[in-house]
């Protein structure tokens, strides 16, 4: 007699789409989530460039209005 193959049944068939679905998301969800924290380093970045300009505006506003006084 021949081999007998066995084909894999409706079930494992749609648990495999599944899984490949998954796979499929995941991959999407970190290279968002990479894109996120990449633009998430650049807000880091302006926000403390904006401080530090901040604070000199502060301290020359501050010297400027104790001379006048």
């Amino acid at each position: 007699m021949g081999k007998v193959i066995k084909f894999p049944t409706r079930k494992q068939l749609k648990t495999e789409d599944i899984i490949e679905g998954l796979k499929v998301e995941i991959e999407c969800c970190e290279e968002n989530l990479k894109e996120a924290l990449e633009q998430l380093e650049y807000l880091n970045e302006e926000i403390l460039h904006l401080n530090t300009e901040y604070g000199m505006l502060l301290t020359e506003l501050t010297e400027l209005t104790k001379e006048k006084q």
